[in-house]
């Protein structure tokens, strides 16, 4: 993962410079200086021409080289020639050819086959401005049409044209700003927005049977983030030494409606195909001292496959799928907050497959809906980021649950509803009341409706037998208690203090 991370970013780089802007009362000098400082202090050697033409400055055949820590080998990228014309209002504009061939050389270390890859990167009624100061800047930066379209690629002796590996990505009205401020760190905000994107991919393997296809859009793309990086980055796949450094950085990205289609071809396994589409979500990454963060939103997914074999499509659609996952990634003598939630709302299927096992409809088929929403803290005891601390979880344990809340736990499906909620403390100190485990302390409240009744159904329909059926009445029957209303039951799980388990107030351990 570090060397997969760290060519990523080798390549993510220097294209994000590309499609923003620094801020100035500013020079051409001082606007390529601020590119030139962000990408050395990334790691990159940059090698380039510099010819001045009064207060112009063009800056030919640049490519970065970098050679890659641990031993991951080294990659170099060439970008072509870019122009920094001064203008009269004390801004710069950074002038970019419409195509732009760009090429990326991964060499790794040891017996892996160096990897080439060619693309352009086509721009249309493009135009970059630099304004501000050298130690404040704003790049503003828009084009009708940007789009990325891989060549070539080459794998050791290998070269695959676009009938093998074709990559097409379009997007139209482009439109970013992006404030910088340098100081100890390099600080930054930006905002952009895509008004579509198109892209179309293609994978034809000489040596594998199968082709792949796959064409998609989305909408309304709009991206919100802003941090802090240090100037000077020793290793960029080292995430640990960044945090430790200052590197804090928070991103959102929404979209809109969107659809995507992929065809399998396989005259071995059989072929495959897929369409969704979507109402459009959001995508949200923080990553800092504080932790790690994900979270991310899809409305109204409806998904279609064809899949060989089967005589008839697969049909799901979903109103609402969500999750979030927060942890800490720096160890730390205190407790630090983490959360997970996950959230499948409406989730339905078509009367096909239901027929599969329920072909008489004796379940009802009303939408299903999941939630899973937990949080607590924890006492983390290694640098999780940190790629020599990793390697010794398998002898050390990475970190100490100190306390759970399980918020919601909702399964509505089937005609049944199970709904829970509790909070525990954790004893990390003793491991013996519960063998192999911290002992926790507190409760958890359960309520089921329909559980019953849904036993009943199963066991008519021939997928429960009847002993198991009753084998799981009587656990019903030792943990939970009647409810006020029909075929409902509620139970209390409390964990004691002094290592008892009771159910409805009555001891169980």
């Amino acid at each position: 993962m570090p060397r997969l991370s760290k060519m990523t970013l080798g390549i993510a780089l220097p294209i994000a410079l590309m499609s923003q802007a620094a801020l100035a009362d500013l020079t051409p000098t001082d606007v390529w200086g601020d590119w030139r400082q962000y990408m050395e202090g990334m790691g990159y050697r940059i090698d380039a021409t510099e010819s001045q033409d009064g207060a112009d400055l063009t800056v030919g055949d640049i490519s970065l080289n970098m050679v890659m820590p641990d031993d991951a080998g080294a990659m170099s990228m060439s970008l072509g020639s870019l122009k920094f014309v001064q203008n009269g209002d004390g801004t710069v504009s950074v002038v970019m050819p419409g195509v732009m061939a760009m090429t990326v050389n991964i060499t790794p270390e040891g017996t892996a086959d160096p990897v080439t890859v060619s693309m352009n990167y086509t721009q249309t009624d493009h135009a970059m401005t630099a304004s501000g100061s050298p130690d404040e800047m704003v790049y503003d930066y828009s084009a009708g049409t940007i789009e990325f379209v891989l060549e070539q690629l080459q794998v050791g002796a290998e070269t695959y044209g676009q009938e093998n590996a074709k990559v097409n990505v379009i997007g139209t009205g482009v439109s970013s700003s992006t404030a910088m401020t340098i100081a100890e760190m390099r600080s930054y905000q930006q905002t952009s927005k895509i008004d579509s994107i198109q892209y179309d991919i293609a994978i034809n393997n000489p040596a594998e049977p199968a082709k792949v296809m796959m064409k998609g859009s989305v909408a309304n793309l709009t991206m919100d983030g802003g941090g802090m990086i240090p100037l000077v980055i020793t290793d960029a796949a080292d995430m640990a030494a960044m945090i430790k450094a200052g590197f804090d950085v928070t991103g959102q990205i929404a979209y809109g409606a969107g659809t995507s289609n992929v065809d399998v071809a396989d005259p071995v396994n059989g072929n495959f195909t897929m369409t969704t589409s979507s109402d459009g979500g959001d995508l949200g990454v923080k990553l800092g001292a504080d932790g790690l963060a994900y979270n991310g939103t899809q409305n109204n997914l409806a998904v279609t496959a064809n899949v060989a074999d089967l005589p008839f499509p697969i049909d799901l659609s979903m109103a609402k799928g969500g999750f979030n996952l927060s942890m800490p990634v720096s160890k730390s003598d205190d407790p630090q907050d983490f959360a997970f939630g996950i959230t499948l709302g409406d989730f339905t299927m078509s009367d096909m497959i239901w027929g599969i096992f329920d072909p008489t409809g004796q379940l009802p088929r009303d939408p299903a809906t999941v939630v899973l929403d937990l949080s607590g803290k924890a006492k983390l005891l290694v640098d999780f980021l940190d790629p020599d601390a990793v390697a010794q979880l398998a002898t050390d344990k990475p970190g100490e649950v100190q306390a759970l809340t399980v918020n919601k736990v909702q399964l509505d499906a089937a005609g049944a509803k199970l709904d829970g909620s509790g909070d525990f403390t954790f004893d990390n100190s003793d491991t013996t009341t519960f063998p192999g485990m911290p002992k926790p302390v507190g409760a958890v409240d359960f309520s089921l409706v329909g559980g019953n009744g849904l036993l009943d159904k199963l066991v008519a329909m021939g997928l429960l037998p009847e002993d198991q059926a009753m084998g799981a009445r009587m656990m019903m029957g030792l943990f939970a208690v009647p409810g006020s209303e029909p075929d409902t039951l509620s139970s209390k799980i409390e964990f004691t203090e002094d290592g008892q388990v009771l159910a409805n107030g009555q001891r169980i351990k």
